[in-house]
């Protein structure tokens, strides 16, 4: 099975969790396509100081200063080290990848070249919405990593919002893309019970510590050819966008000291 990965170059997760993929699927990967954009794109109108503010009161201090090292040492280390496996390009290609770059993976210079290498699945883990041209390419689909327990919240920041309602349990979703946003049938799904006093964090751990072995899951499921679909229903659905700074605030003042912990 031919392999493709489209993502963002995000230190904080999803580089180790595409570097899972690639360790694991090694001779299936063909390629790793690495997109602009980030966790922190927001719409427009919107105030990316507010943003950020509010993500700080939700993830805490412990959390944030945790991320905002890693994303430091990243940066130094991809731009004195470019080369060094410790950077998603260079531990692709010591992994034999073909390594690209692309402002936006729709365009159609990037598509005509992906429609060279003959590809089963892509692997998408890029911030941008996928048109269907794209969508099209891979003989069997598009899959995508969805912190939630589809069709239950679709869209962003999803940890925040399974604890702002105050649900009890969560999980990873594994699903193809299609033109909506996290509409796609689920192949995969791992789900577990939220812990007592969890923090924004320690659902964000625990969702990436599951998310590689259901990609890995997912992707022998459609090897094997043992596909059973799992329903990811608009009539049952909910959906999220980025907190509002008031939001942030009410979810803060219930846990106060909450902020000091992992």
């Amino acid at each position: 099975m031919k392999i493709w990965i489209i993502t963002m170059e995000d230190p904080v997760y999803t580089v180790d969790f595409i570097k899972t993929i690639i360790s694991e699927c090694k001779y299936d990967v063909l390629g790793l396509t690495i997109t602009r954009g980030n966790r922190f794109k927001i719409g427009k109108g919107k105030s990316k100081v507010l943003y950020a503010l509010s993500l700080f009161i939700i993830m805490g201090i412990p959390f944030s200063a945790k991320l905002l090292l890693k994303k430091i040492r990243y940066s130094f280390t991809k731009k004195f080290f470019p080369s060094s496996p410790l950077t998603l390009s260079g531990f692709a290609k010591k992994n034999g990848l073909i390594v690209n770059y692309v402002a936006n993976p729709n365009s159609k210079s990037f598509l005509e070249k992906l429609n060279d290498y003959d590809i089963d699945v892509i692997i998408s883990q890029s911030q941008h919405i996928l048109k269907r041209r794209l969508l099209s390419i891979p003989s069997i689909g598009v899959l995508n990593r969805h912190n939630a327990l589809l069709p239950k919240n679709r869209g962003r920041l999803t940890p925040f919002w399974v604890l702002y309602k105050k649900e009890k349990e969560t999980g990873v979703s594994i699903h193809f893309v299609d033109e909506k946003i996290d509409s796609g049938s689920i192949v995969r799904q791992v789900k577990y019970d939220v812990p007592p006093n969890a923090t924004f964090g320690k659902i964000v751990n625990e969702n990436y510590q599951r998310a590689a072995h259901a990609m890995l899951d997912a992707l022998d499921i459609i090897k094997q050819g043992e596909i059973n679909l799992i329903r990811n229903d608009d009539e049952h659905s909910t959906y999220n966008s980025i907190p509002t700074f008031r939001q942030a605030l009410v979810f803060r003042l219930r846990d106060p000291i909450g902020i000091f912990r992992m």
